[in-house]
């Protein structure tokens, strides 16, 4: 995949020559996850080996601004975690016959948010998905509002809010304005204080009708 997105950055497969890249983009994106779960360079390398087309990048010039990975695995009934889905950042669970496309995450660039980068990139993911003849894609989004409320409600209750529509979370609510449907609360998804060590599971099928359990 090549293409020109916003009228002036080329979204692309990404290829070993960004990853050193990648793997600095997501300390800056990402300052207050563990060290454990930041990706590195010889990681991103190994992703693009295991599952070539579901890793992305977005380039000005030849700067990366913002990446993805992505691996291919089934829904899972009850609780994981980010290391246990991704293999510990190794992509060994990446399984080629499971029915969704599963995104570990958006690494946007601070000096390039709120361009709507972000949404190119889950578009691009819903095309992988399509053209591998899968159900859509999932990922767990960071409930990063939390960290300005967290003297006020613990993290179940804030997660319980947001799933219901009654508060605004900047990252998971943009999600949802980008086709997700949230789904429920992992907690100790990760190792973030800002997100409460919790992510909210959410999915995107291609088919409006797909439900991931009897109430979604």
């Amino acid at each position: 995949m090549k293409k020109t997105i916003l009228g002036k950055y080329i979204l692309q497969t990404a290829t070993p020559e960004f990853a050193k890249q990648q793997a600095e983009l997501q300390t800056i994106v990402f300052p207050t996850l563990s060290v454990e779960e930041l990706m590195t360079e010889a990681q991103y390398k190994r992703h693009m080996e295991i599952f070539p087309e579901g890793q992305m990048v977005v380039l000005d010039g030849d700067k990366v601004i913002a990446s993805t990975t992505t691996l291919l695995q089934n829904y899972h009934k009850g609780h994981h975690t980010f290391l246990e889905i991704s293999d510990n950042l190794w992509l060994g669970t990446h399984d080629p016959k499971a029915e969704w496309l599963y995104g570990l995450d958006v690494s946007v660039h601070p000096d390039y948010q709120g361009k709507g980068i972000g949404r190119e990139i889950y578009n691009a993911r819903q095309e992988v998905a399509i053209k591998l003849g899968k159900k859509g894609q999932m990922t767990a989004g960071m409930p990063i509002g939390y960290d300005k409320v967290r003297n006020e409600m613990t993290i179940a209750e804030y997660c319980d809010k947001l799933i219901k529509g009654d508060i605004i979370d900047p990252t998971v609510t943009a999600q949802t304005k980008c086709g997700f449907i949230l789904v429920e609360p992992l907690f100790d998804y990760l190792d973030d204080p800002r997100s409460g060590n919790c992510s909210v599971l959410m999915f995107w099928p291609l088919d409006p009708n797909t439900k991931l359990k009897e109430n979604h």
